[in-house]
């Protein structure tokens, strides 16, 4: 029970303070105004203004869980170091994996909370698109599938957030943990057409007949396009409960691994 309180307050800490950070209002106010700009940027287009203003939302949330991300979460863990928060929580009965495990949770409420924000921003400029221009609406457009690939677009932020976390853990200075965070999330994103590509294709060029070092790196890093359902909200195409399901689970056991990793790498960190 004591552990589980000691999780808590570090979430609920990090959480306040991340809140508080003028980053974070920043960040906000520029993914509103990108949402606001949905209505003038679809109206450029001459059709499927209805597929524009969509996938133009959902990129806007993402941008932003980006940048939150990378600067805001990284600043605020480089932050307990520079400023020796962090021996004062380790004085304490709380362990290292408590510590990390605190932190990534109270940061994941913050992009929880975000994307809420920004999605419901989201959601009244389309609601405003598919209103006024209600012949380019998809003729298959589900509410509750944007709603389910809001939820995928968060759990991949939230894969990023613990990549961002093992990439702090052993690297001995923030800015490192940054391009190795940036880096590992650029890998990711194309990894599924990487594997594709490679297995399916029998002319795949300097990859021809490295199929298994490609499938190895494929459950090594992390295979964010599968979260990535900006053209099926979009289009309206099926997208199935089993399906959203499995993706929540992959998101959870692959972040909890992160998390662990991140702990035993921790441990033999330089702190001082």
């Amino acid at each position: 029970m004591q552990v589980l309180r000691n999780i808590w307050f570090l979430a609920l800490a990090t959480c306040t303070e991340g809140i508080r950070h003028k980053a974070l209002w920043a960040i906000v106010g520029l993914a509103i105004l990108l949402t606001m700009a949905n209505v003038g940027v679809t109206t450029l287009y001459s059709w499927d203004l209805g597929k524009v203003s969509v996938e133009f939302g959902l990129s806007a949330v993402a941008f932003a869980g980006l940048l939150l991300v990378f600067f805001l979460g990284m600043k605020l863990l480089a932050d307990d170091l520079e400023r020796c928060r962090i021996f004062m929580l380790l004085s304490r009965p709380v362990s290292i994996w408590q510590y990390l495990t605190g932190k990534f949770l109270g940061l994941a409420m913050i992009l929880l909370l975000t994307t809420c924000i920004l999605g419901l921003s989201a959601a009244l400029s389309m609601r405003f698109v598919l209103w006024h221009y209600a012949a380019y609406v998809p003729p298959d457009f589900s509410w509750l599938t944007y709603i389910m690939a809001l939820v995928c677009q968060w759990m991949s932020l939230v894969v990023v957030l613990a990549v961002s976390m093992l990439c702090f853990s052993f690297a001995s200075q923030p800015f490192v943990a940054l391009l190795l965070a940036v880096s590992a999330y650029l890998v990711g994103q194309n990894m599924e057409l990487l594997r594709r590509v490679v297995v399916e294709n029998p002319q795949a060029g300097v990859l021809t007949g490295q199929e298994n070092l490609v499938l190895a790196l494929s459950w090594i890093f992390p295979n964010l396009s599968l979260f990535d359902k900006k053209y099926t909200a979009a289009y309206g195409l099926a997208f199935s409960g089993q399906e959203f399901m499995f993706l929540c689970l992959y998101g959870i056991s692959y972040s909890a691994l992160l998390i662990y990793l991140s702990a035993l790498l921790f441990k033999r960190k330089e702190l001082a």
